[in-house]
């Protein structure tokens, strides 16, 4: 996880992340603190799936990782509740409740997950100009430091129907509403050659953003015969709304500490997004050999994004153009599915074949100064899997793998928005809304010996990736999304597990890797490559009487990743925990990052003219006490439907 909470897997981004089947509905930073919430009491298992066979969505270039929770098997009354509070420099809590109730034909459950959180981002960024003889000119250095603060509740509820032994129904409704703020501090210097003082910039910015979402699901399940033939239907509507209301105030002084500009930017930016979707999925097995999947999906997507800025200069408020506009995008996905198994004795092979047709239409209306532009796009792609299993002795400890699929990309919505927004006179953030698709191909050819230590040799090639492209236009930075490389990676990982003692054990995961990435960016030529190597380690200790403790470590080293070198860190997390009320409760005690080296530090390249870095420290060392709580007694029951029809488009929504 990078340092703005981006997932990468196998040192590629592009990973989407499902929660019992479903989306989780946020990205980056907020994803990251969503599964820091998730007790992991609660997960029962964890899919990670470089090549998803064809029943999955295309999406997701470097994979799947669908994160299965635990389901209630009681009949009757059961739940479970889990209280967190997290003490870094500032404080967070996550908390949660869960309820089933089980009875005859009828299931029902609720999930209710809320908390607060309070962190801060300290951030040194560096610029160091040069004329076209590569000698510096001018320098500008800046320091922005970010409280930041939110409140978050999540629901969940729904019901599954057993009309009798082969059909089911359900209904499911999530909610989710989100406050957060960010009070940024910048102090930036702007320096000529000797390094002697020019101007001072301080700007005071405070940023409210609210993030809803509501999403309603509807399934059908029939078992059509005895030998297991299923038909499955979903339909899914999905509605989220966000704004985000800034105000950035700017003061310039010069070397006498004189001021000589002052300015305040106001932003209002409401954006509201819509996804219908419906799915069939079908599942016959032909013999005991061979089994047979198809589907079908239609999915359409709307957004409305709308920027509306002022700007007050000697207390006159005026509209800014330039930073105002509103854009609105449409998408049509059409979807369709074979996938085939088979088994030869030791030999398991399984073929599918995925094909999707997508129209999208995008309006930018544009205002008295910025035109109107329009663009409509139509492609259809064929995504193929393979697999291949091979069982080379008879107790089954040596079991070789091949696997191939190809893979797409589509941007966020959000990064579809031309709109281009300040943090501060010389900083600016805006989308691209030209971003096309990202395809890869991924090949892989794996081990394992006695399902402890699993070897795997990858490789990928990525066509029009989407990565952070960054701009230096007259001294001002600019950072915008855009398909910048082809991205070629190959890794050789290594997991293993052992039990060193009854009390004792160990697991480890080992990876290196090389990428290249080639591309015309800008007024630049980006070709870079680099080496990397990924080392984790858990160490788990059962103590007796009902105590256990974890000691975690990991490191990264330095990493390329298309225009940034993202220098190398490391943790060391320890936790105990105590099970307690006839082990019906538990305490646990965890300390993150206890050395503090969790950095956030790198180099820009491929800037014209132009050396930059940057180095970051967040809120990553602390304390977490957790109490958790079961109650009911476990039988048997039938288990929840856990399927949806939008997951691909919920994943492309930030949160």
């Amino acid at each position: 996880i990078d340092q703005n909470g981006a997932i990468k897997l196998k040192g590629r981004s592009g990973v989407t992340v499902f929660i019992d089947d479903k989306p989780t509905y946020l990205s980056g930073a907020e994803l990251e603190n969503y599964l820091k919430s998730l007790p992991a009491g609660s997960v029962k298992q964890i899919e990670i799936m470089p090549n998803p066979p064809a029943k999955y969505e295309a999406a997701g270039n470097s994979g799947v990782i669908n994160i299965i929770t635990k389901r209630s098997k009681t009949i009757g009354f059961h739940g479970n509740t889990v209280l967190s509070l997290q003490q870094g420099r500032y404080t967070r809590s996550n908390n949660s409740l869960n309820l089933n109730f089980n009875k005859n034909k009828l299931s029902l459950y609720a999930n209710i997950n809320g908390g607060f959180r309070n962190s801060f981002q300290d951030l040194n960024i560096n610029r160091f100009y040069k004329n076209d003889q590569n000698i510096r000119t001018s320098s500008f250095s800046q320091n922005s430091f970010i409280v930041k603060d939110g409140q978050s509740v999540n629901t969940k509820v729904g019901l599954d129907y057993y009309v009798n032994d082969k059909t089911t129904i359900g209904f499911s409704a999530k909610g989710l509403l989100s406050l957060s703020g960010d009070n940024t501090d910048n102090t930036a210097f702007v320096r000529d050659v000797e390094l002697k003082i020019i101007n001072r910039v301080n700007a005071d910015n405070r940023t409210d953003n609210t993030f809803d979402n509501g999403t309603f699901n509807v399934y059908l399940k029939q078992l059509l015969d005895t030998l297991g033939s299923v038909l499955t239907i979903d339909a899914d509507y999905v509605r989220y709304n966000s704004g985000s209301d800034q105000i950035f105030k700017n003061y310039i002084y010069n070397a006498e500490n004189i001021k000589t500009y002052e300015d305040q930017i106001n932003g209002e930016i409401p954006s509201d997004i819509s996804i219908y979707a419906a799915k069939a999925d079908y599942s016959k097995p032909i013999n005991v050999n061979t089994k047979l999947e198809a589907g079908i999906k239609s999915a359409f997507t709307k957004t409305d994004n709308e920027a509306i800025y002022s700007n007050t200069i000697d207390g006159v408020k005026k509209p800014d153009y330039g930073l105002s506009n509103r854009f609105l995008y449409d998408e049509y996905i059409h979807a369709a599915y074979i996938n085939i198994n088979r088994t030869y004795g030791k030999l398991g092979l399984q073929l599918g074949l995925r094909a999707e047709n997508t129209t999208l239409k995008g309006n930018q209306l544009g205002n008295i100064e910025q035109p109107d532009t329009n663009f409509t796009r139509t492609y259809f792609n064929l995504f193929p899997t393979f697999y291949a299993s091979y069982q080379a002795d008879s107790l089954g400890h040596h079991v070789w793998g091949f696997s191939f699929g190809r893979r797409i990309d589509r941007p966020f919505f959000q990064d579809l928005n031309p709109f281009i927004k300040p943090l501060d006179k010389f900083t600016f953030y805006g989308g691209n809304p030209g971003l096309l698709p990202t395809y890869s191909y991924n090949f892989s050819i794996s081990h394992s010996f006695k399902n402890t230590i699993n070897t795997t040799l990858s490789y990928a090639k990525t066509i029009d990736g989407i990565n952070e492209t960054l701009e230096i236009k007259d001294g001002i930075y600019y950072s915008r999304p855009g398909n910048i490389s082809t991205n070629h990676t190959i890794s050789l990982s290594i997991d293993a597990a052992a039990d060193i003692s009854k009390w004792y054990r160990l697991n480890m995961y080992g990876e290196l890797g090389h990428q290249i990435f080639k591309s015309v960016l800008y007024t630049e030529q980006l070709n870079s490559s680099g080496t990397y190597a990924s080392l984790s380690a858990t160490n788990s200790f059962q103590i007796g009487k009902g105590w256990n403790a974890d000691i975690r470590g990991d490191y990264q080293s330095n990493i390329v990743y298309a225009q940034l070198f993202i220098k190398s860190f490391g943790t060391l997390n320890m936790a105990i925990q105590k099970k307690i009320l006839k082990d019906l409760g538990s305490l646990k005690l965890s300390v993150n990052d206890i050395l503090y080296t969790r950095r956030a530090d790198g180099i820009i390249n491929n800037l014209r003219n132009t050396d930059a870095d940057w180095n970051s420290r967040l809120d990553t060392r602390s304390v977490i006490v957790a109490f958790s709580y079961r109650f009911g007694k476990s039988t048997s029951n039938k288990p929840k439907h856990t399927g949806s029809g939008s997951e691909s488009e919920q994943q492309r929504v930030k949160g």
